[in-house]
């Protein structure tokens, strides 16, 4: 319990110095740090070089080698900034959107009295993205504690400070979130974490990705729109970009492995836009198919 109290401590007392940097020199502290975490034989290295590895195989060694180091440097901004997205008012927040792409989509679907799917993959802001969104309209979504239980409130709050409504990340959460979709609410997805179970394989960047199946099942219950979405990071620490698009076609299709495969082409879709801003740190890979033998970490 004592050294729970105590990171939380830390955690807390650095998000909030963070918070107190502005967004330009964050940006560069995060970027001289990320240098390092890259040349250093770290872990989240040798995965992010794998990761690029396998996705961009047309890449030069070379290229893909600083695209790494961009997407280790952008992922540290990521976390720097949750300073911010934290502890900052929202007015604060939306300040530093800088323009919307996309938001005609947005505006029609708002317009048709249907609720809105938001999906935002681990790319740019997503923090940011979450917290727009919860200003438009009714929004639920679903919210998993910290493993560090002493940030619970922080974060809580933070993401229901605009007004969303946080439901818990099981079968009675769910619940919850379709009634609301069904009523007119929408909510906000992150569509590329891999799922514990109920979920089925599905082509990511050309490799089969245990994918949830989550989105499709909403989508067909409650007849809501489904719109991919991300808050891209603008070069010198200026801001960012919101950027919105319409799902694949076949986003809510019957057959959950067709669903799924195109929940991840909408991924890609997003990813192609600033590749250098995904989380390639993540093993979005770990779980294989049952007839594959060889380990991808």
């Amino acid at each position: 319990m004592l050294i729970e109290t105590v990171k939380t401590f830390i955690v807390k007392s650095l998000l909030r110095l963070l918070s107190w940097i502005p967004l330009p020199l964050l940006h560069r502290l995060a970027g001289l740090i990320g240098a390092l975490v890259y040349v250093l034989p770290t872990e989240t290295r040798r995965v992010t070089l794998i990761n690029l590895q396998r996705v961009f195989p047309e890449l030069a060694l070379d290229e893909r080698k600083r695209l790494a180091r961009r997407s280790i440097q952008e992922t540290l901004k990521a976390g720097f900034e949750l300073g911010h997205m934290w502890y900052g008012s929202v007015e604060h927040a939306m300040s530093l959107i800088k323009g919307i792409q996309g938001k005609e989509y947005i505006d029609d679907a708002l317009a048709s009295g249907r609720s809105i799917i938001y999906c935002s993959p681990h790319l740019g802001n997503w923090e940011l993205m979450g917290l727009y969104v919860s200003t438009l309209a009714p929004l639920t979504t679903l919210y998993k504690p910290p493993k560090l239980t002493g940030l619970n409130d922080l974060i809580a709050d933070a993401r229901a400070r605009a007004g969303a409504d946080l439901v818990a990340t099981d079968r009675a959460g769910v619940v919850k979130l379709t009634r609301a979709l069904q009523q007119g609410a929408s909510t906000g997805i992150l569509p590329d974490q891999q799922p514990r179970e109920g979920g089925v394989f599905a082509p990511f960047f050309g490799h089969q990705a245990y994918t949830m199946t989550l989105v499709s099942k909403l989508a067909a219950r409650s007849n809501a729109v489904v719109l991919f979405t991300f808050a891209r990071r603008l070069p010198g620490g200026t801001g960012f970009e919101l950027i919105c698009m319409p799902a694949d076609a076949d986003i809510a299709h019957a057959d959950s492995s067709q669903a799924a495969a195109a929940l991840n082409r909408s991924v890609e879709a997003c990813v192609r836009l600033a590749p250098e801003q995904y989380q390639w740190e993540y093993k979005r890979f770990r779980k294989r198919p049952t007839d594959e033998t060889e380990p991808f970490y």
